[in-house]
C-alpha cells in the first residue's frame, strides 16, 4: 500500500508531466496557427494581388490595343502599350516563381498576345491598313486575353481555397487548444485537490504523531524505553513521580525496575517473547509491567501502572464478598468454599449449626439496628469462645440470625464440649447499648463423612438438626437416621397433605376439658386428625411441622376453624353449654386476612363466639407483642375467648402479661408431668395458677394422667383439667356420656 509520501510525489509528478504533454501540445498547435497564419498573410495575400495587378495589366493592356486600333496614333498609345508590356512581365515572372509549373500556360498565352499585337501594330502602321484583319486580330486578342484571364480566375480561386482551409484548420487549432486549455485547468484544479486531500491527511497524521510523540513525555504512567542490551534511553517524568512516591532515589530509574528484570530481560529475548505482562511490589505500591521487546528495532518498551489503589478495591471486594458485614466473619460463600476444599482433601471434620431463639423479638421490639448490634456482639462472642477453647473451629455467619462453626475433628464428644460451652457462655446476657439480652440458642450438629457424603448434603443435614432443636427450642441436635427418615418423608407428607384436603381426609377429634371439683364438662379442644387412605390415623407431630414450614397451615387451620364453629354451633344447638378451644397457629395469627376469615366463617355457620375459645402460644405473642396485643383485643371485640397455650415455656413478662386482653392461661404439661415427686415443677405450677388467680384469670392444667396429678392441682385451685385421666381425644360422639350425666371418669 502506498505511503502517503509517496502519493503525494505521485500526484506532483503526474501533473508535471501532463503539463509538460499538454505545454507540447499547445505549442505544436501554437506553432501549426502561426504558420497557417504566415502562409496566409506571407504568401496567399501577395498571390492574390500580384493577379490582381497581372489581370489589371492585361486589361489595360487589351484596351489601349483597342485605344490604339481606334485613333491609329502610335505615338501616343504605343509607349503606353509598352510601359503596360514591362510591366506584365515583371508580373508574370513574379507569378511563374510563386505558383512554379501551375502557370506554365500563361507565357504562351503572352506570346500569342505579342504575336496578335505586333500584327496588328504592323497593320495599323502600314501605308493602307486592312481592317478586317485588324478587327480579327482584336477579336483574337480579346480570346486569348480571356484565355488568360480565365487562368487567373483558377488561380484565384485556388488561393482563395488554400486560404479557407488554412482558416478552418486555423480555427480547428485554436478550438483544440481551447480545450485542451480547459481540460488541463480541470485536471490542475483536480489534481490541487487531491493534493490538498493529501496534504491534508498529512497535517493530521504529522499532528497525530507529534502528539503521540509527546505521549510517552505527558503519559501519567512511568514509561522506559531500553536498548536490546538493557541500557535505558529514556524515561518520562512520571517515572521519577513514582519513585518520589516510594521514597527512592529519583535520578536512579532502575530503583522501580522489579527485582531480577534484567536477567528476566535476557531470558525472555533467548525465548524470543513479544510481549510479557507481570506485577511486583516497589516498596509500599503495588506496580503493573507490561514489556515490549520489539527485535526489529533494537528496543524495548517498559509501560508501568501504579495499581496499588486498584488492588486494595479488589482485596476489599473480595474480603466483602466472603466476609459478613456486621460480624466480619467469613460469610456463606466462604463457609461453603472451605466445605468443598475440606471434602476435596477427605478432611474428617464436624460441622455446628447455631441460631438465636427469637431473634425476630428483638428486631421487631427493638428495631434492625439493635438487631445489627446483637448479631455483632454475638459473633464477637463466639469468636472469642472459639479461640478460648483452643480447638481447630473457624467460626462464619450465614445469614440472619444463623451461625456456623467447622470443628476440624470428627469426634462426636468435641463437637458437644463446643456446644456445650457455647450454651455455658449464653449465661452471662449479652449487651447491646442499654439492653442486656438472655439469649437461647438452637444448635444442630452434622459430621462428615459420617452423616453425609458431600457439601450439599452435609449443610443440608445440619440444617435438619437446627430445625429440629429450634422446634424444641433452646437444646443441640445431632443429626441421625431418624432424622433422615424424618426429613425425607417431607415431600410424601406434603403431598399427602394437599391430596387430604381434597379428599376430606382431615377429622377434628376432641378433648374434654373438665371443672378440676366436680369433674364435669366444661368444654373441649378441637385436636386434628389425618385418616390416610389405608385406614391408618397420622399423628399431628408428623404432619403439622410440614404444614408449618410449608405454609400448608394456613389452608388446614382455615378448615380447622370452619369446621370448629360448626361443631360450636352443634353444641348450642343441643343446649350443651361447652365452650369448644381451637388452636391458632403462628402462621395463621400471622397472616393478613386472620380476621377477616374468622368473620366470614362466623357468618357462615352462625356459631356463637362466646362459646369458642382461640388458644394461642406465649411464644407467638412475644413474637411481636405489640402487634399481638393489638390483634387480640380485636378477636375480644369480635366475642372470642382468648387463652395463652404452653403458658410457662415463653418468655412474656408480667408487664406484658397484665396487658393481654386474654381469659385463662394453660400450664404446659412440662410441668403437670412430674407434680408428684418434682418440687421445682410444683413450686412452678403453684406460682402460675397463683399468678392466675391474681390477674382474675382460669387456668387450665393440660396432660393430667394421675389422680396424684389431678388432686394437687385441685387443692391448688386450677380451675380445669384436661388429659388422658378423665378423655383422650376421640370424636364428638364418644365425648360426653349421657348414662353418667356427662361426668367422665377417671380412667
Amino acid at each position: 500500500m502506498l505511503t502517503l509520501s509517496t502519493r503525494i510525489w505521485t500526484s506532483f509528478i503526474t501533473v508535471l508531466t501532463v503539463g509538460l504533454v499538454m505545454s507540447y501540445v499547445i505549442t505544436q498547435s501554437g506553432n501549426m496557427v502561426n504558420h497557417t497564419t504566415q502562409n496566409l498573410v506571407m504568401v496567399q495575400l501577395p498571390r492574390l494581388a500580384l493577379i490582381k495587378r497581372l489581370r489589371a495589366s492585361l486589361t489595360e493592356h487589351e484596351r489601349l490595343l483597342y485605344e490604339y486600333y481606334t485613333t491609329t496614333n502610335r505615338d501616343l498609345v504605343w509607349p503606353k502599350i509598352m510601359a503596360r508590356e514591362k510591366e506584365f512581365n515583371h508580373y508574370l515572372a513574379n507569378i511563374s516563381d510563386s505558383f512554379a509549373g501551375k502557370v506554365m500556360s500563361l507565357p504562351k498565352l503572352y506570346g500569342e498576345i505579342k504575336l496578335l499585337r505586333d500584327s496588328l501594330d504592323k497593320n495599323l502602321g502600314g501605308t493602307q491598313v486592312d481592317w478586317d484583319q485588324a478587327r480579327f486580330d482584336l477579336a483574337n486578342l480579346t480570346l486569348t486575353g480571356q484565355s488568360t484571364e480565365n487562368i487567373l480566375i483558377a488561380l484565384t480561386d485556388t488561393i482563395q481555397k488554400e486560404a479557407w482551409q488554412g482558416a478552418e484548420s486555423t480555427q480547428e487549432q485554436i478550438s483544440n487548444i481551447f480545450y485542451l486549455v480547459i481540460s488541463f485547468t480541470v485536471f490542475i484544479i483536480l489534481a490541487a485537490m487531491l493534493v490538498g486531500y493529501y496534504t491534508q491527511v498529512n497535517i493530521k497524521k504529522t499532528a497525530k504523531r507529534r502528539a503521540l510523540a509527546k505521549f510517552p513525555e505527558r503519559n501519567p504512567n512511568p514509561i522506559i524505553n531500553l536498548n536490546w542490551q538493557g541500557e535505558i534511553l529514556f524515561s518520562n517524568p512520571a517515572c521519577r513521580q513514582l519513585l518520589t512516591n516510594i521514597g527512592a532515589d529519583s535520578d536512579n530509574i532502575e530503583n522501580i525496575l522489579p527485582p531480577g528484570f534484567f536477567n528476566n530481560l535476557k531470558k525472555w529475548q533467548q525465548e524470543h517473547q513479544s510481549q510479557m505482562n507481570f506485577d511486583a511490589l516497589i516498596g509500599d505500591r503495588h506496580i503493573h509491567y507490561s514489556l515490549s521487546l520489539l527485535p526489529d528495532l533494537g528496543s524495548c518498551h517498559l509501560y508501568m501502572e501504579d495499581v496499588t489503589a486498584r488492588e486494595k478495591a479488589q482485596a476489599q471486594l473480595k474480603y466483602q464478598a466472603l466476609h459478613d458485614v456486621h460480624t466480619g466473619l467469613p460469610n456463606r460463600r466462604q463457609f461453603e468454599d472451605i466445605i468443598n476444599q475440606k471434602i476435596g482433601e477427605n478432611d474428617s471434620f464436624s460441622v455446628l449449626f447455631i441460631d438465636i431463639d427469637r431473634f425476630k423479638l428483638i428486631t421487631s421490639s427493638q428495631g434492625y439496628h439493635i438487631g445489627d448490634l446483637t448479631i455483632k456482639y454475638m459473633g464477637e462472642r463466639l469468636q472469642q469462645l472459639c479461640g478460648n477453647l483452643q480447638k481447630h473451629v473457624q467460626t462464619f455467619r450465614l445469614e440472619a440470625s444463623t451461625f456456623c462453626i467447622i470443628i476440624n475433628a470428627l469426634d462426636q464428644a468435641i463437637s458437644l464440649e463446643v456446644a456445650q460451652a457455647i450454651q455455658k457462655s449464653m449465661d452471662e446476657p449479652l449487651c447491646v447499648k442499654d439492653h442486656r439480652y438472655y439469649l437461647n440458642l438452637s444448635m444442630g450438629i452434622c459430621h462428615y463423612p459420617q452423616d453425609a457424603n458431600d457439601a450439599r448434603s452435609l449443610i443440608t443435614h445440619g440444617n435438619a438438626a437446627l430445625n429440629h432443636a429450634q422446634r424444641q427450642g433452646d437444646s443441640c441436635e445431632v443429626y441421625d437416621d431418624k432424622l433422615h427418615s424424618a426429613q425425607q418423608n417431607w415431600l410424601p407428607i406434603e403431598s399427602g397433605m394437599r391430596m387430604a384436603l381434597e379428599k376430606q381426609q382431615f377429622a377434628l377429634h376432641y378433648q374434654a376439658k373438665v371443672d378440676a371439683q366436680t369433674t364435669n364438662i366444661k368444654g373441649a379442644e378441637a385436636l386434628i386428625r389425618w385418616q390416610a387412605d389405608d385406614g391408618t390415623l397420622i399423628s399431628p407431630g408428623v404432619f403439622i411441622p410440614v404444614a408449618e414450614q410449608t405454609g400448608l397451615i394456613i389452608q388446614i387451620g382455615q378448615w380447622v376453624i370452619e369446621e370448629g364453629f360448626r361443631q360450636a354451633k352443634r353444641f348450642s344447638d343441643q343446649k350443651q353449654d361447652i365452650q369448644l378451644a381451637i388452636n391458632i397457629s403462628a402462621r395463621q395469627f400471622q397472616h393478613r386476612h386472620f380476621l377477616q376469615q374468622l368473620q366470614i366463617a362466623l357468618e357462615q355457620t352462625q356459631a356463637d363466639p362466646s362459646k369458642i375459645e382461640l388458644e394461642i402460644t406465649e411464644s407467638l405473642i412475644m413474637e411481636n407483642a405489640d402487634h399481638s396485643i393489638s390483634i387480640m383485643k380485636k378477636l375480644k371485640d369480635m366475642g372470642f375467648a382468648l387463652a395463652i397455650d404452653d403458658f410457662g415455656t415463653g418468655y412474656s413478662s408480667l408487664s406484658y402479661l397484665k396487658q393481654f386482653p386474654i381469659d385463662s392461661l394453660k400450664v404446659d404439661q412440662a410441668f403437670v408431668k412430674h407434680l408428684e415427686n418434682d418440687e421445682d415443677d410444683k413450686g412452678i405450677v403453684s406460682a402460675i395458677v397463683s399468678l392466675a388467680q391474681h390477674l382474675h384469670l382460669k387456668t387450665i392444667a393440660e396432660g393430667v394422667e394421675t389422680p396424684g396429678q389431678w388432686h394437687f392441682l385441685k387443692e391448688l385451685g386450677c380451675d380445669y383439667i384436661q388429659g388422658y385421666l378423665f378423655s383422650k381425644p376421640d370424636v364428638v360422639s364418644r365425648l360426653i356420656k349421657p348414662a353418667d350425666g356427662q361426668i367422665p371418669k377417671p380412667m
